[in-house]
């Protein structure tokens, strides 16, 4: 804000004829002007050049920087599809002779071989079918980081149902109480999503073995700005200690004898529902059962 000073009135209005008359007085006749900024300072004006100069120079800069960061994150993928096909290959060949010559050996020679030797056989066997295994679900695994997300309406109702009749041969013969609520229709990758509830219900049939009779819930709530699904079971349960060692690689809480199990599943789960940007947690107790809960984002379902 500022005053102006005048040598009479600036607007004056022009006579009706359109004459423009001298003025008899130039008295003096102040203005205040808002909205406009007074002259810069030279020595200013120099401030900000250089000031910009050197924002140019940081954002060039760190240009560069990203473009080289770029550029070694993609050397590094390429170095990892390298070798994951690697692993496919090489690993993966070896394992399956180990399986196929054992099984070869038991049936060529197994009339002649002690029950010691067949239980020998039998553990190699098994060995690397689950080395087989192992490899396989670490290749899947460092998949899923660098797989583009498909998103889709997903049933959860439908792909519940569906997942229940694939693992049906696994616990045949037992009495299995099933608590499955109305579930809500999501927006995620539908083969990713089968994944992660395939491995938690796959768990929650595993880890109620000998209880009579077991019970799975699967339910869903939904919340402000996400939905949450859990599955419940009265199964062995863990300590609440060892929780934040659950959705690690390897990390597994029972012994491989009582519970069978390559310490993946949870991983993948845990890897799966980040990449859509929801969360995963565990919570149980020692013989009292668990429960496991994951959020996804909500999202407006389509028609």
């Amino acid at each position: 804000l500022r005053t102006v000073d005048w040598a009479g009135r600036p607007d004056k209005a022009i006579g009706p004829l359109g004459a423009l008359n001298p003025r008899h007085s130039f008295e003096r006749w102040q203005e205040r002007v808002s909205g406009y900024c007074e002259p810069w300072d030279p020595l200013v004006i120099d401030g900000v050049v250089e000031l910009r100069t050197a924002v140019l120079g940081i954002v060039l800069r760190k240009a560069e920087e990203l473009a080289q960061l770029a550029n070694e994150l993609r050397r590094s993928n390429k170095e990892l599809e390298a070798f994951s096909y690697s692993v496919s290959h090489d690993l993966r060949a070896p394992l399956r002779h180990i399986a196929g010559y054992t099984e070869l050996l038991g049936e060529i020679e197994g009339q002649g071989m002690s029950e010691r030797g067949k239980r020998f056989l039998k553990h190699i066997e098994e060995a690397a079918h689950f080395a087989g295994s192992l490899v396989d679900n670490l290749l899947n695994f460092s998949q899923m980081g660098r797989s583009a997300l498909r998103l889709s309406d997903v049933d959860l109702n439908a792909l519940v149902d569906t997942i229940r009749q694939e693992l049906a041969p696994d616990y045949q013969g037992r009495e299995i109480i099933w608590e499955v609520e109305p579930l809500p229709k999501l927006i995620a990758d539908p083969a990713f999503i089968n994944l992660a509830l395939h491995n938690l219900i796959s768990n929650a049939i595993k880890y109620t073995r000998g209880r009579e009779p077991a019970r799975i819930t699967i339910g869903a709530r939904q919340h402000p700005t996400e939905t949450e699904v859990y599955i419940r079971d009265n199964g062995v349960g863990f300590d609440m200690a060892y929780a934040n060692k659950l959705f690690g690689v390897f990390q597994r809480l029972h012994r491989m004898e009582d519970f069978e199990g390559t310490g993946i599943g949870l991983a993948s789960v845990r890897r799966i529902i980040e990449r859509h940007d929801g969360r995963v947690w565990a919570e149980g107790q020692v013989d009292q059962g668990a429960s496991f809960h994951f959020t996804l984002p909500r999202y407006q379902a389509t028609t």
